[in-house]
């Protein structure tokens, strides 16, 4: 399952910033069955009124909050030869608030500069990150690279 770590996605890249359309959300799956564990879509999804059982996915969003929904998407394929290269990104900026949705205590906008490689690509309107081996994701969202 992916859950929606952010929104308002801007990636910093060595030649100026990315910005995905407003609406796109930064996904993680961290089992790594729907999405491989260290890639982060960022793309659109469609809300339905089902809430959320997934205790990972509740607690994300903190003690304060309305309850997140279920979505629904469409995932692109897993190939990265199926995606164009933007280049290396430096730093990832996104909020943890859906303008006009779901209120969660940990609110705030959230930033993480990178150390190593972290590759940015595109397909269609979807970008796609990946962190490499050995990434870690928190409550916050990602802690390494």
């Amino acid at each position: 399952m992916l859950i929606a770590k952010g929104y308002a996605v801007r990636f910093i890249l060595e030649h100026g910033a990315v910005r995905p359309a407003a609406g796109h959300a930064l996904l993680h799956d961290p089992s790594g069955h729907a999405w491989p564990r260290c890639s982060g879509l960022v793309a659109p999804f469609r809300k339905t009124r089902e809430e959320v059982e997934d205790r990972e996915a509740r607690s994300y969003f903190g003690l304060f909050s309305d309850a997140p929904m279920k979505g629904l998407l469409a995932l692109p394929p897993r190939a990265l030869s199926d995606w164009n290269y933007l280049g290396d990104v430096e730093e990832i900026e996104y909020t943890r608030r859906r303008p006009g949705g779901l209120r969660a205590s940990h609110q705030a906008p959230y930033f993480h500069e990178f150390e190593g490689r972290v590759r940015l690509y595109r397909r269609g309107n979807l970008f796609r990150i990946e962190l490499g081996r050995g990434c870690s994701w928190n409550w916050r969202g990602i802690v390494r690279p």
